[in-house]
């Protein structure tokens, strides 16, 4: 799945065509849908982030990313 909103879009319409064709479950596809939501959060924050960084150039802005 290519990792962007359209692709998230992509899939979730190619879930949706296996749903009418019985191929996966609802409940498969409201897991898929639950998960794409996640994924949509993350895409949003990392936009926001970058924005935030491109308005303040000096802020600080703390790389939550690399304390794993």
């Amino acid at each position: 799945m290519e990792r962007s909103t359209k692709g998230i879009f992509d899939f979730l319409c190619s879930q949706m065509e296996k749903l009418d064709k019985k191929q996966i479950s609802v409940e498969a596809l409201k897991a898929h849908g639950n998960t794409a939501k996640q994924l949509n959060n993350v895409l949003k924050y990392e936009l926001d982030r970058a924005k935030a960084m491109k308005k303040y150039p000096d802020m600080q802005i703390r790389e939550v990313e690399d304390n794993g």
